[in-house]
């Protein structure tokens, strides 16, 4: 008669801790948190671009900008025209007439892109919606060659490194004045304008706050 072998107690439970060990060494790894935040900068990242490549088609297509009224249109004499202006805080922006009065929100210019096909209704509403809450839009004729640039802060480490390397590296071709603009949280682009600001300085995910801009 063959004799049935199984494990014991002791063996299941040696299998079942080695099982646990590997579990958690491979969260450790993969840090889940991170791959959220990651994901979700990702999708940011995405949707500054579709945004100010939807703002650039515009301008091409129709010779201005979604908060212009005509071409050349200065909305701030000598100043920036949109200055880190946060999208989804309905803010109000001195001088545009779009809207048919004598100024008119972010989200109401930024609805101006659906009428050339640019994007859609939906994306415009998310773009300026409770999604994003650390989203900005700069425009400033007089400095930047009328160019628009979408801004975020990163969330998740291995983005905030690579706005820590870029400010860091000095590569940007910004004025010095967009550089060093502090906006509303205190936040910056990037400490400053020169490129050996960070010459030795070290990244820290607790004290990151420079932005990634697009384009």
């Amino acid at each position: 008669m063959l004799k049935k072998f199984g494990f014991t107690m002791i063996e299941l439970l040696v299998v079942i801790a080695v099982i646990g060990i590997l579990a958690v060494a491979l969260l450790s790894s993969l840090n889940p948190l991170e791959q959220i935040r990651k994901g979700r900068d990702t999708r940011t990242r995405a949707d500054m671009s579709q945004l100010i490549g939807g703002i650039e088609r515009y301008n091409a297509s129709l010779g201005y900008f979604p908060w212009q009224a005509s071409e050349g249109q200065d909305l701030v004499s000598g100043g920036a025209d949109i200055n880190f202006v946060l999208l989804n805080a309905a803010t109000v922006l001195p001088g545009c007439t779009i809207a048919g009065g004598a100024s008119c929100t972010i989200d109401q210019a930024l609805d101006t892109l659906t009428s050339t096909s640019e994007v859609k209704s939906s994306f415009v509403d998310r773009v300026t919606g409770a999604t994003y809450a650390d989203t900005y839009l700069f425009y400033n004729d007089e400095t930047t060659g009328g160019s628009a640039v979408a801004c975020f802060t990163p969330e998740s480490q291995s983005f905030q490194k690579e706005a820590f390397d870029r400010c860091k590296l000095g590569t940007t071709a910004w004025s010095s004045e967009f550089l060093t603009k502090v906006y509303g949280s205190g936040n910056l682009v990037c400490p400053d304008a020169a490129a050996n600001v960070y010459a030795t300085a070290t990244f820290l995910a607790t004290d990151a706050d420079e932005m990634i801009c697009l384009p």
